[in-house]
């Protein structure tokens, strides 16, 4: 069965999860809210936001909540993600950046290692890997073995529009043993070596070790204009812009998608579409319409 995700918003039941919490506890506090709307739905991946620094003494002072939500979460059987700020990279030029790069990524691990059943690696961080010009790379490579195992074994790397080609970041999880998120819609508009779909997906799947389920991200373009409010009861007509994710999944996209993994290992999806949990609930709907076969295998 592959997990059906979506990240931070409910949009269905506003006020759940806001954007990034100011402190571990009330990131804690809106996980909990959320976990039970994610149960009444049968959601069982969630991306959830984070306070930009955590501490060791946060870990600290919150583990009776931490403790409370992680038997929870096994009980659902849950997925948990988390995605560092696309402008934060090991890759930075800066090494003092680099170095507060590496303590966000230590926090956030450390917490989901905590959430995690004991000896589980279910719950994972992603990360981008910034510019992909070959010294990007390579400090990217060379700053990976300053992460603890721990936060090495739960971080994995994507793949976007503006950075490395699949090609170069294949070398590069080579290099430092990261696995590599496939993104659909990246892939489809930033493919310089001109590979298949079914390759491109199958050779991130390979990335990833064994015990620990792949994650692939879905999210279909923006194709219609949208309505920006003016003053004076005015509004102004917004066309879609080049890479823009759209409100929910085109279902051919899915199809595609799903139709692209066949023998390939399993893996979770996590669907980055503007109308969150709504665009998961109507792709379940367009599936079990357009694909009852597809429909029977995500959930």
């Amino acid at each position: 069965m592959i997990r059906l995700g979506f990240a931070v918003r409910t949009v269905h039941q506003p006020g759940l999860a806001g954007g990034s919490p100011p402190h571990l506890s009330i990131a804690l506090t809106h996980l909990s809210d959320v976990i039970g709307y994610l149960a009444r739905h049968a959601i069982r991946f969630y991306r959830f936001a984070l306070p930009r620094h955590i501490t060791p003494a946060d870990l600290v002072d919150c583990h009776a909540q931490i403790e409370l939500l992680g038997h929870r979460i096994a009980a659902l059987n849950l997925r948990l993600g988390v995605h560092l700020d696309p402008a934060l990279s090991l890759s930075h030029p800066d090494d003092a950046t680099a170095a507060e790069v590496i303590a966000m990524i230590e926090g956030a691990a450390q917490l989901l290692a905590v959430l995690d059943q004991p000896n589980a690696t279910n719950h994972t961080l992603v990360i981008h890997t910034g510019a992909g010009d070959d010294a990007a790379l390579e400090r990217f490579a060379r700053r990976w073995p300053a992460l603890s195992a721990n936060a090495r074994r739960r971080t994995a790397i994507e793949h976007t529009t503006a950075g490395p080609s699949l090609r170069a970041l294949l070398g590069l999880a080579t290099r430092t043993g990261a696995p590599i998120v496939f993104d659909y819609l990246h892939f489809q508009l930033h493919n310089p070596d001109q590979w298949s779909l079914p390759v491109a997906l199958g050779l991130c799947l390979a990335t990833w070790p064994r015990n620990v389920r792949p994650e692939v991200h879905l999210s279909s373009q923006r194709s219609e204009a949208h309505l920006l409010p003016g003053r004076n009861g005015t509004t102004r007509v917004l066309p879609p812009r080049s890479g823009q994710h759209a409100d929910f999944i085109v279902a051919r996209d899915a199809i595609d998608l799903l139709a692209a993994s066949r023998g390939l290992p399993p893996f979770d999806l996590m669907l980055e579409a503007k109308a969150g949990d709504l665009a998961l609930l109507r792709l379940r709907h367009d599936l079990m319409h357009a694909a009852p076969d597809w429909a029977e295998r995500v959930g």
